[in-house]
């Protein structure tokens, strides 16, 4: 629906053969799932421990369970949109929160491209002059509420998938009353497909690498339980003009979020059994190496994210949690991590789930579950990381102190924890609190090393490599 990058071929074949079409230009699909996205606005100070998380019992249905589900709360009915005939519009917003006005933060530039739901701007951040794509889809032609449902899974999937080095980044989303817009990376180096018939050939060895690179992004989007559904040169984009550019996928307009378990032709006619998005292992052995400090500021960071932002990770719950309890169990994540094929031993499966049963209640909920997987570049936000130092630092003095980590314990129910090496550990200046460089320090401490090929044996990653959520 939409493209970031100005292609070479816009003049020769108009615009339905140019970088814009190719991307901006294809057919709706009508069988999508619900999806919805706001702004990465700075989240506001939380001044409470996170409430316990719940799915709603018709999101347990849908994964395909039969044991009875828990109680949930009931999920909000879909909005309709009434069309305005005064103005041409339609009341009811696209995404489900007020998000911050655009042209408040970007200035828009040249156009880029255009298609057929949506136009594609320059556009460049006010507060630090960078440039990105601003793909702005008219709300007038959402004809039908399909295709709402488009939009939003699209923003979903963007968000579910961010942080892979070779597909397009999401940076926020805005709406006003004629369209939402998305801002996206820039890639200026034009279509793979364009760079193909310049060329007319490719040496093995340059065919090969970016064979490479096509094949990894498959199968990282099949880990992560998802189906691009439109795979063509003309959806892979170099971020500039350099032989060696980085190549990246765009335009998740078809795509949609697939449960394992189709009953596909195999050998002896057998179904293939791998129910569980393989990617989540590589995120549960990061948590299970973290401080109880920074397992605690996880789980702050991951209540304050929209739903867009983690609906991935909520589905790859459902799916592990077979009897619909809300928790999951030891039994659950042994069998979860079997069928991803994680060879792990009894002990090692023992300690990743100690390590994200943050309360220590025997099991892993949902906000839990959420904390442990997810991805690094959500928790590294500027604005995430002071919201979670803001939780802990009870009184604003611009320090966590001894009694306010215990407080923040007590109200994790995590016992048994020695306070004082967890400040020792953190606090640089040995003043005996953490002040906001230390905390952020801490937070970012070891991350790097994580999916290094040199420890992926290391037992000490955590969940997430478990479930090779990388």
């Amino acid at each position: 629906m939409g493209n970031t990058c100005v292609g070479s071929t816009l003049g020769r074949h108009s615009f339905f053969q140019s970088v814009s079409a190719a991307v901006l230009w294809r057919p709706r699909s009508s069988s999508s799932t619900g999806a919805s996205d706001e702004s990465p606005s700075a989240a506001p100070a939380p001044d409470r421990p996170p409430e316990p998380v719940t799915i709603s019992s018709d999101d347990l249905k849908s994964s395909g369970s039969t044991p009875p589900a828990a109680e949930y709360p009931p999920q909000s009915p879909p909005r309709h949109f009434n069309r305005l005939p005064s103005a041409g519009l339609r009341a009811g917003a696209v995404l489900p929160r007020k998000t911050d006005n655009l042209k408040d933060l970007y200035i828009l530039g040249r156009k880029l491209g255009q298609g057929q739901f949506g136009t594609t701007h320059l556009c460049i951040e006010k507060a630090t002059g960078k440039q990105f794509a601003c793909k702005s889809i008219a709300k007038r032609k959402l004809a039908t509420y399909e295709d709402v449902e488009d939009v939003r899974r699209e923003i979903q999937i963007m968000h579910h998938l961010s942080g892979h080095p070779n597909v397009i980044s999401i940076i926020g989303t805005f709406e006003d009353a004629v369209a939402v817009h998305l801002v996206m990376d820039l890639c200026a180096g034009g279509e793979l497909f364009d760079r193909i018939t310049q060329r007319g050939h490719f040496s093995e060895k340059a065919a090969a690498g970016l064979a490479r690179v096509i094949v990894g992004v498959v199968e990282a989007c099949h880990s992560m339980g998802v189906m691009h559904r439109d795979l063509k040169p003309e959806n892979f984009l170099f971020v500039n003009r350099n032989e060696d550019s980085p190549l990246k996928t765009i335009d998740f307009g078809l795509s949609v979020f697939f449960k394992p378990g189709h009953p596909w032709v195999c050998v002896d006619g057998v179904a293939p059994d791998k129910p569980l998005d393989s990617a989540v292992l590589t995120r549960l052995k990061q948590f299970s190496a973290m401080n109880k400090l920074k397992k605690m500021a996880i789980r702050v960071i991951a209540e304050s994210l929209s739903e867009e932002e983690i609906a991935g990770l909520k589905e790859m719950f459902k799916m592990i949690d077979a009897d619909n309890s809300g928790q999951i169990t030891y039994e659950e994540l042994k069998v979860g991590l079997i069928k991803v094929g994680a060879n792990l031993k009894e002990s090692e499966i023992s300690a990743l789930m100690a390590a994200a049963d943050i309360d220590n209640s025997g099991t892993i909920d949902y906000g839990e579950f959420i904390a442990a997987t997810l991805h690094l570049n959500k928790i590294e936000r500027e604005d995430n990381l002071f919201s979670a130092f803001s939780y802990f630092d009870k009184d604003g003095s611009g320090y966590i102190t001894q009694d306010e980590l215990q407080k923040a314990c007590d109200e994790f129910g995590i016992e048994d924890v020695c306070i004082e090496e967890i400040i020792q550990e953190i606090d640089q200046d040995n003043d005996g609190r953490i002040d906001y460089n230390e905390f952020v320090t801490m937070m970012h401490k070891g991350n790097a090393a994580f999916g290094k090929k040199g420890q992926r044996n290391n037992y000490s990653f955590g969940l997430r490599e478990a479930l090779r959520l990388g």
